[in-house]
């Protein structure tokens, strides 16, 4: 049974258990489905892994993607909306680390993935805070 508490959060024991490792799953999932998708090619019969960023497509339909997690993790669990961003940062950059680091580039890019991977949990707290906002609205409007 789903019920809104009073500071927003649907209270469902699914939701709080699941939303973190679901999260990291999207991430990894985002960076490893995009990776083979660019390095697939007509021309020639090997897999070739392509770093994911570089791509239209990462930015057209990962980043939603991964945008609408977020904002609907924190929309359903609001007092841990902060942690969402984390959580799928830790699955992307899993994924990165574990196809693109030994495959696609040289590990000197460790300290940059890095710095990418901060940016990226900067960025998806904005719309965790804004799932959260939308969720105390309406438990607001429910009391």
């Amino acid at each position: 049974m789903r019920r809104i508490g009073p500071s927003g959060e649907i209270r469902s024991p699914a939701a709080s258990l699941c939303l973190g490792p679901a999260l990291a799953v999207t991430g990894f999932l985002v960076w490893t489905v995009l990776s083979i998708l660019g390095g697939a090619s007509p021309f020639e019969t090997s897999l070739r892994l392509r770093e994911t960023w570089d791509m239209t497509l990462y930015l057209y339909a990962g980043v939603p993607i991964m945008v609408l997690a977020v904002l609907a993790a924190a929309f359903l669990r609001p007092q841990q909306a902060l942690y969402w961003p984390i959580w799928l940062v830790a699955g992307h950059q899993t994924g990165v680390f574990m196809l693109g680091l030994g495959k696609q580039s040289g590990l000197s890019l460790v300290i940059l993935t890095m710095a990418l991977g901060m940016l990226l949990a900067v960025g998806f707290a904005v719309p965790a805070l804004a799932g959260a906002n939308a969720a105390r609205r309406l438990a607001e409007r429910a009391y």
